[in-house]
């Protein structure tokens, strides 16, 4: 069986794929990832076998920074918005509907060259992630079956329009243009959300076990020895791969919750260490002497040492601390976050803070750094977050869901 993987054009939508990915190879099938040339780098550092296609667009941070600015400063959306999607503003349907036209967008300048690419290869499956709209479109051309595979918790599909019916003219385009029609859903969406956190998804769909990865690297001896010795609780403070194209469009402001998070709880009896790009930890300033750094570091490394992690609630740094059984404190800005922390927090694994109601509190470092202590102190987090760790044990593995690839190919094949 040979198995195309095409992700959209960011890493957090490249990593959740490789497990599955490496699933498929080590049970002796071809696998090859199709990428935007920005991206192509990052697949071939997975270990995988990458292919460019397309031509890489400008991401909307550079060509739409006052959407971007809308996403971290919008009205706050109801609870669990994707099941109730009737009960959004105007404006809030026009900003999700904004992030399936630039799924589009993107998908355009890749579509031609993956099509070319997947009739030379001939692919039995094409799995892409939630907004690998040019991969839909491939497995569509070639008659193949297309795997949607989530990069978190079900978000609505992003191809349709908001609060719809029908799809959005600019996915249906990458359909159009080589004459077949847009499917109204994948053949099959694998799920990597723990069941407790899960919000449905259309079927049929199947779940998979989450997996962390969180990029190549190694943990070095000096930081291994300062995590393994540490004798006072430690925090873990991440703002996740994003927050580097926000910083395009915010400038500076977009790592001011990441600074709010690192001094409020440096200022408590802990040991701090901030996971994050060189570049972006050079942008942070001096920092406390209770913090260390560990620039470019896989999360995944670092997690196990740790008591609690602080972060934006981004969904491949949520469910690697779920995954590490470790409680978090989320400090959210865009929908899709407070959606995801939310759950988490009903649940008892973390505590939820909204960056727009403390930006402009004076005392909001105080403010986050009383949450961080009560969930040290308060071993119920603890608990909660054992409880989700479990549950994501007791998920099929990526291994365990090669067989029900090779099925869809070989049906397509009969």
């Amino acid at each position: 069986m040979r198995v195309l993987f095409t992700p959209h054009t960011a890493r957090q939508h490249l990593y959740p794929l490789v497990p599955l990915a490496w699933a498929c190879r080590a049970a002796g099938h071809e696998v090859r990832v199709a990428t935007a040339p920005a991206l192509a780098t990052d697949a071939g550092t997975t270990g995988l076998p990458a292919v460019e296609v397309g031509r890489d667009v400008p991401p909307p941070s550079v060509t739409q920074p006052s959407l971007t600015a809308q996403f971290h400063e919008h009205p706050r959306f109801p609870a669990d918005w994707p099941l109730a999607v009737h009960l959004l503003s105007g404006e809030q349907c026009t900003m999700l509907e904004s992030l399936g036209r630039n799924c589009a967008r993107a998908a355009a300048a890749q579509v031609d060259d993956l099509v070319t690419f997947a009739r030379h290869w001939r692919p039995d499956v094409i799995v892409h992630d939630l907004a690998g709209f040019a991969g839909a479109a491939a497995a569509a051309v070639l008659g193949v079956p297309a795997v949607r595979h989530l990069t978190g918790y079900g978000l609505r599909p992003l191809e349709y329009r908001v609060p719809g019916p029908g799809l959005l003219p600019e996915y249906a385009e990458l359909f159009d243009r080589f004459g077949v029609p847009a499917p109204e859903m994948p053949v099959l969406t694998l799920d990597p959300s723990p069941p407790s956190l899960r919000i449905p998804v259309p079927s049929p769909w199947r779940e998979i076990r989450f997996l962390p990865f969180n990029g190549p690297g190694r943990l070095p001896a000096r930081l291994f020895d300062w995590l393994n010795r540490s004798r006072r609780p430690l925090v873990c403070v991440t703002w996740g791969h994003g927050v580097a194209r926000t910083v395009l469009a915010l400038g500076s402001a977009a790592l001011r919750p990441f600074r709010d998070a690192i001094d409020a709880v440096a200022g408590l009896d802990v040991d701090v260490v901030v996971v994050s790009t060189a570049a972006q930890i050079a942008k942070l300033g001096d920092l406390p002497p209770s913090v260390r750094t560990a620039p470019s570091l896989p999360l995944g490394l670092v997690l196990p040492f740790c008591d609690l992690l602080v972060h934006q609630a981004g969904d491949g740094t949520t469910l690697t601390a779920a995954a590490c059984g470790v409680p978090q404190l989320t400090v959210t800005s865009k929908p899709d976050q407070a959606l995801t922390s939310d759950r988490l927090a009903t649940f008892g694994a973390a505590i939820h803070l909204r960056y727009r109601d403390l930006q402009s509190d004076p005392d909001r470092r105080e403010v986050i750094r009383s949450a961080a202590e009560k969930m040290l102190t308060d071993d119920a987090y603890r608990q909660g977050a054992e409880r989700l760790r479990a549950e994501i044990e007791s998920q099929p593995t990526p291994a365990e869901l090669v067989p029900v690839l090779v099925g869809l190919s070989m049906r397509r094949a009969s």
